[in-house]
């Protein structure tokens, strides 16, 4: 008889410490989310934010109660000795079984999204001049004086800033790939967006529009902002690399998302695509002890 295999024990986390997020001022929302070989650092996440990253998939994959978008935390956890940030995802995932008692399966459905696709006339895309890697000074940050400020020694060329005025969104996204465009708008539009413009590469995009929905922005008194004028109002986080919410007295003239696309000669098209959902069978509302 050969002996019985036991399972390799799961990545996890030597220490965690979670705490619920200081509020921040009304219509604004800064999320950090950093991870290397030593620490996580994760500020005014969600744990809409937490699911996407520990499964892999994005925000509007993640199914659960309407909470998980809203109620956030700030989180460290210190890695093991030799671990890998490749290995971030599979210890979230205990991290979140452990502390908020998480589970969860995937599954397929059939789910209405808009694809990104190249518009007729081909794209009108300015190639970055710099790579995501480098830093966005705070001289390069083309925002009003009321944008929090830049943090020292700057922010990673893939973050993305957006600038909200009444009834409008200001979208300024240095060396973003397609796949970052798709996902940011995914966060004011009635459908999830995903890139199927089959365009690689890096490129920079500035465009003010009228969102369709605006989902899970701090409004007054800590509820949800009320989407624009004519909008829609779905339950979903913002969430990413990182982002910047600011707001300007200025009033700007804004189309739609659909006009500000067609300046990059892109647009989106109504479709029905299978996609891999990770839905939440059972999670607690506040964590264990720390």
């Amino acid at each position: 008889m050969a002996p019985a295999q036991e399972a390799p024990p799961k990545p996890q986390f030597e220490v965690v410490s979670i705490k619920p997020a200081q509020p921040m001022p009304m219509g604004q929302m800064r999320i950090r989310m950093d991870a290397d070989a030593g620490m996580l650092r994760y500020t005014n996440v969600s744990l809409k934010d937490c699911l996407r990253v520990a499964y892999r998939v994005r925000d509007f994959q993640v199914e659960g109660p309407d909470w998980l978008g809203n109620t956030r935390f700030d989180i460290e956890a210190k890695l093991p000795d030799g671990a890998s940030k490749d290995e971030v995802p599979e210890m979230l995932q205990t991290m979140l079984a452990d502390r908020f008692k998480l589970a969860a399966h995937r599954d397929t459905k059939e789910h209405a999204v808009y694809a990104l696709v190249v518009a007729k006339g081909g794209p009108k895309l300015k190639t970055a001049e710099i790579s995501a890697s480098d830093k966005v000074s705070a001289a390069a940050k083309p925002m009003d004086r009321k944008m929090p400020p830049v943090p020292p020694g700057g922010m990673p060329r893939g973050v993305m800033f957006m600038r909200m005025n009444p009834g409008s969104m200001h979208l300024n996204a240095p060396s973003a790939t397609l796949e970052n465009l798709a996902e940011m708008l995914s966060r004011f539009c009635e459908r999830p967006v995903v890139d199927m413009t089959g365009i690689q590469g890096q490129y920079d995009f500035e465009m003010t529009f009228a969102p369709e929905t605006m989902r899970g922005i701090p409004g007054p008194k800590g509820g949800p902002m009320q989407p624009a004028v004519g909008a829609g109002g779905n339950g979903s986080a913002m969430a990413g690399g990182g982002g910047d919410l600011g707001t300007s007295d200025a009033t700007e003239t804004a189309g739609s998302i659909y006009d500000a696309l067609q300046r990059y000669g892109l647009k989106l098209e109504p479709k029905k695509a299978p996609m891999e959902v990770v839905f939440v069978d059972h999670i607690e509302k506040v964590p264990t002890e720390n």
